[in-house]
């Protein structure tokens, strides 16, 4: 009787030991689900990158500048010189390959429009434009107005971002802390509009060619007398 009884006592423990091992089991399973989804929610909450949201695109834009002509003007101002003259530069800089000039017709001011024309033209020959790269048209301006203006422009790249402004949600409410949809615009825009070269965007320029007189100076100063004879810039 004993012997059973013994026998009967450890088969009674199986079971609870099973259901031990099956709840810890369980357990383990149910913290692994909790961890994984605190670890969703940490990705979840990453901000989104403010230049995939406003990127700054390089495309072909027109430079224009207006040039007002009253209908008794004779000479080109100088204010309307520096205008010219500002405006070939910018040419230049871009690497643009050709200009209009756009002379008002059938308006008040079509005779002055066009004397002052020549005079545009012959101020970016001044700077150093060639007349080869300076189309000279002409546009419809009826009698819309008397001081129809002279339009010059040319095509080159140009950096733009999208609208700013939009505010579309509320950022108080935002419990996740994300980026809020105009967070970064300004910034972006900003910097698109700082950019000398719109190409260098695109991608490097080439390495130019070294000075190698000024470099063997540099160098041989330095072997000989230290940085005290450097020039602060060199």
């Amino acid at each position: 009787m004993f012997r059973v009884s013994i026998s009967e006592t450890h088969s009674s423990k199986i079971p609870s030991r099973s259901m031990t091992i099956v709840s810890l089991l369980a357990a383990a399973l149910v913290t692994g689900c909790a961890s994984a989804g605190k670890d969703k929610m940490v990705v979840g909450t990453t901000p989104d990158d403010y230049r995939s949201r406003h990127p700054i695109v390089v495309s072909e834009s027109e430079t224009v500048e207006d040039i007002p002509i009253s209908g008794n003007m004779r000479e080109l101002s100088f204010r309307d010189r520096n205008v010219v003259s500002d405006f070939a530069s910018r040419f230049r800089r871009t690497g643009g390959r050709s200009m209009q000039v756009m002379v008002p017709s059938q308006s008040a001011n079509e005779a002055a429009a066009r004397r002052i024309s020549a005079q545009v033209v012959t101020a970016l020959i001044d700077e150093g434009i060639n007349r080869s790269q300076i189309a000279v048209v002409s546009y419809h301006a009826g009698d819309h107005s008397n001081s129809a203006p002279i339009r010059i422009s040319f095509l080159a790249l140009a950096a733009n971002v999208g609208q700013c402004g939009v505010w579309n949600e509320n950022i108080a409410g935002n419990s996740e802390n994300r980026q809020y949809s105009n967070f970064g615009c300004a910034t972006q825009n900003n910097l698109a509009k700082i950019i000398a070269n719109p190409a260098d965007l695109i991608g490097p320029r080439g390495e130019s060619t070294i000075d190698a007189t000024r470099r063997d100076t540099v160098i041989t100063n330095w072997r000989e007398n230290g940085s005290s004879s450097l020039p602060d810039q060199f």
